[in-house]
């Protein structure tokens, strides 16, 4: 019986006692290893090598006073076709670069102009607007970011903006539906990560060597997941989406409800990798994470023992110099203050 948390009995003690055989520190092998062998059956279960940008198109351009912006189609070899954003900054380059990813928040009709603005003429913009004095302080991180030198590039994740689907209730139809052929929705949205990594870092306007994955929330787990995946990602900000898989399936936890759990869901590594040590194939890599104490989505005590095992691997990476970890006194947002902070240990991050 599906009870009153959506947790059946044999979901409960499979919760209970996780076994993550994929986890490190579960066989003798050096972390080296660990990560190179894990990350290789990652990679394999996603087929990152399908999915790749290989038509751009140039629907719009637009000149503000310290960079100049674009608006993309980009088509995925996998045949989708997605909306982007992307702003160049006025400045000598090759410039450090962001892949801005955008938060999920139940809201669909907009993506990557949660985080960029969009064209003035945008049917979008008081929506966008909306959002970002919501989350973002009233500013769009994407623009903050553009305007101390960095290229930006975001792009509608299936299911929003460009890609707009059915809303809220329609995205287990669209993961199921996918599942029909053996494709996880989870592994499309990070293969087109990975692909807009790539995409962005072969710009011209861009130093390869510098580019980074930023996001909040849904963002959050995508920068982290993008950076553990991609050898074209050099750091990443994830703010607001880290913990345990055993903390995050209680009461009231977003992962028992399915929908927009689906999008976070690999089932050929599910149960055999935590949250935790999948982020930490990104290691050594720097890596900036922050939770709010009062995120009612992120449980201080389950971001705690999560960024407890992070910092576990990014020493055993010899890596903790380039790990942040931080609980903030806020909630599920991500507001000026803190975007600066990030910006800022950022900035140090790619110099070094």
């Amino acid at each position: 019986m599906i009870d009153r948390d959506n947790l059946a009995s044999i979901a409960r003690r499979h919760r209970d006692a996780p076994a993550f055989p994929l986890r490190f520190g579960g066989s003798s092998v050096d972390f080296v290893t660990w990560r190179s062998s894990t990350l290789a059956h990652v990679l394999q279960t996603i087929d990152p090598d399908a999915c790749h940008v290989d038509r751009v198109e140039t629907i719009a351009q637009w000149d503000c006073s310290s960079y100049a912006g674009k608006r993309l189609s980009l088509r995925f070899s996998n045949g989708e076709v997605a909306g982007a954003l992307l702003l160049l900054p006025h400045q000598q380059t090759p410039a450090p670069a962001l892949l801005m990813l955008h938060d999920h928040g139940a809201t669909f009709d907009i993506g990557k102009e949660k985080v960029i603005p969009a064209p003035s003429d945008s049917p979008t913009q008081q929506a966008a607007r909306a959002w970002a004095d919501r989350f973002y302080g009233g500013r769009f991180p994407g623009e903050a970011a553009a305007r101390r030198g960095y290229v930006v590039l975001s792009v509608d994740a299936l299911g929003w903006s460009s890609r707009c689907g059915n809303g809220y209730e329609a995205q287990q139809a669209l993961a199921a539906n996918l599942m029909q052929f053996g494709v996880s929705l989870a592994s499309v949205v990070a293969m087109e990560d990975i692909a807009a990594a790539k995409f962005l870092g072969e710009l011209p306007e861009v130093d390869r060597k510098r580019v980074a994955s930023f996001g909040f929330s849904f963002g959050g787990y995508r920068a982290w997941q993008v950076a553990a995946l991609s050898a074209d990602i050099a750091a990443f900000c994830a703010i607001g989406w880290m913990g345990t898989l055993e903390g995050l399936m209680q009461t009231g936890g977003n992962q028992l409800r399915g929908q927009s759990a689906f999008y976070m869901l690999h089932p050929q590594i599910a149960g055999k990798l935590d949250y935790p040590d999948f982020a930490g194939l990104a290691a050594p890599k720097p890596g900036y994470f922050l939770s709010g104490r009062e995120d009612r989505h992120f449980p201080p005590a389950v971001v705690e023992a999560a960024f407890g095992r992070l910092r576990e691997l990014w020493s055993a990476g010899h890596g903790m110099q380039n790990l942040k970890t931080a609980i903030w006194q806020g909630g599920h947002e991500f507001p000026i203050p803190e975007q600066d902070a990030a910006l800022n240990w950022l900035d140090a991050a790619l110099r070094g």
